[in-house]
């Protein structure tokens, strides 16, 4: 979005047109540093975006057939770079604090909130939130039916490796020792 400015008699935004009362650098820093976490913002929009976009098959594909062929190590990068996005979001950056400038300088924070307000940064962080709380929930269900299916292929293993140990017994302790009577001589001794 493109934004004008002018000065006029009263500080505030309209239609994408900022109206600064002075000349004042802090009016005017007040205004650019809700414009840029308005545009730090739009950078996590489309990062989010791109992640959305690279995982939106996997609802479909498993709602299709009932299964995704994604390794538990593919699954788990996609959930670290979730959880990057989210440290982003909520702890690194500077999206959710006022600029310590306005400690300072307090009769222009009313200025910048307005901004924030106008640009709705609280508005636009929460959804951001929400979508990566969805990306999530999809990639935990992943998860669990990728630990599922280990599970299962494990009892499987253990299934199998019980009838083998119970074939052994059976060839060595019947076939072997009963019907054919070798090693018949090894238990009189």
């Amino acid at each position: 979005d493109d934004l004008e400015y002018y000065y006029g008699k009263k500080s505030s935004v309209r239609h994408d047109t900022v109206e600064l009362a002075s000349n004042d650098p802090i009016e005017r820093l007040a205004y650019s540093f809700a414009i840029a976490q308005s545009s730090l913002l739009s950078v996590y929009e489309f990062r989010l975006d791109q992640i959305i976009e690279r995982n939106e098959h996997i609802p479909v594909t498993l709602a299709r057939y009932g299964k995704i062929h994604m390794s538990q190590e593919e699954i788990s990068k996609e959930i670290g770079l979730l959880f990057m996005e989210r440290n982003m979001i909520n702890l690194e950056s500077d999206i959710i604090t006022t600029p310590e400038i306005f400690w300072e300088n307090d009769e222009w924070e009313p200025i910048y909130k307005r901004m924030c307000n106008y640009m709705e940064h609280d508005e636009r962080h929460d959804i951001l939130n929400k979508r990566l709380d969805c990306v999530r929930e999809l990639l935990d269900v992943l998860s669990s039916q990728v630990e599922n299916q280990h599970a299962s292929k494990l009892e499987w293993i253990i299934i199998w490796l019980i009838c083998s140990e119970v074939a052994v017994q059976v060839i060595w302790g019947v076939i072997i020792k009963d019907i054919l009577g070798f090693f018949n001589h090894c238990d009189s001794d």
